[in-house]
């Protein structure tokens, strides 16, 4: 059983291990926001795409796309589904143990 001791304050966090923690932090968000994405994807599948006006256009498929994958991005920002939080959570101590070479290594733009 792990128990953890509430008698002493949490130790502060120094600047690489922040930096670090809002990496990951994130690249969980962007992890769930694409998870739910291939979750409305699959759902969509389902779906008949026969409307009231007949067959569903290419425009009105990538409108749909476009709109499920926004939806998947609220969802993963408001992070009431929590994948996220779990994947923070399983990762956090990796993550701090490691955390000067975390912080020493360039971020690219779009990269995680």
């Amino acid at each position: 059983m792990d128990i953890k001791r509430t008698d002493q304050p949490p130790k502060a966090l120094a600047p690489e291990e922040q930096q670090a923690l809002s990496r990951l932090h994130d690249a969980a968000k962007a992890f769930e926001g694409v998870f739910m994405g291939m979750l409305m994807r699959e759902m969509r599948k389902t779906a008949p795409s026969d409307g009231i006006f007949g067959k569903a256009s290419a425009s009105e498929q990538t409108f749909s796309e476009m709109l499920d994958q926004q939806r998947a991005n609220q969802i993963a920002d408001s992070g009431s589904l929590g994948v996220a939080r779990i994947i923070e959570r399983e990762l956090r101590d990796a993550v701090l143990s490691d955390a000067s070479a975390e912080a020493k290594s360039k971020r690219v733009d779009g990269e995680f």
